[in-house]
């Protein structure tokens, strides 16, 4: 799907409010309502526009810790029509989920390099780091290691890429 000035700068107006009203965002944009109603919905249609989200502030929600965890597969375990790293990393984020005692499993990506699998979580107490990483990832025997970094302070999350409006921000 190609995107015009248009789609660019709704979706920019989008990122930085997703709430901003359709009335509002026709006025910014300089075109009728419907119109705009009707680039919302193929946008989201083409799935350029997956979901409209809240920007959370995960300390005053209570998660205090914020780690990146590396996970190390060990080759040639299973033989599942999905690559094994991917039937891993689905397994470690549903079964964490299920638990309360566990870290948020925010993101989970297979990637390349040493390493096969990038966890992101979230945890309220330090305890829950603990037990995440002694006692339920290894009870996985297709994990062969890990490596956390626990981060110190977040410098800055982007949550909107810089192509949406085309312009560089700092």
């Amino acid at each position: 799907m190609e995107l015009d000035e248009v789609d660019l700068r709704l979706l920019e107006l989008l990122a930085e409010n997703s709430r901003t009203s359709f009335a509002e965002l026709s006025r910014e944009l300089g075109i009728p309502r419907t119109t705009l109603i009707g680039r919302v919905e193929k946008l989201r249609r083409e799935g350029v526009i997956k979901s409209f989200t809240l920007d959370l502030d995960f300390k005053r929600l209570g998660y205090k810790y914020l780690a990146f965890v590396l996970v190390k597969a060990r080759r040639g375990m299973g033989s599942a029509p999905l690559p094994s790293q991917v039937l891993l990393a689905e397994r470690i984020h549903r079964g964490s989920a299920e638990r309360e005692d566990l870290p948020w499993v925010e993101e989970s990506h297979v990637i390349t390099g040493e390493y096969d699998i990038l966890l992101k979580i979230r945890a309220r107490k330090w305890e829950d780091i603990t037990k995440f990483l002694i006692e339920f990832l290894a009870r996985f025997e297709e994990i062969e290691h890990t490596n956390t970094a626990l981060v110190l302070t977040t410098v800055r999350e982007e949550r909107r890429p810089p192509a949406v409006g085309g312009a560089k921000r700092g």
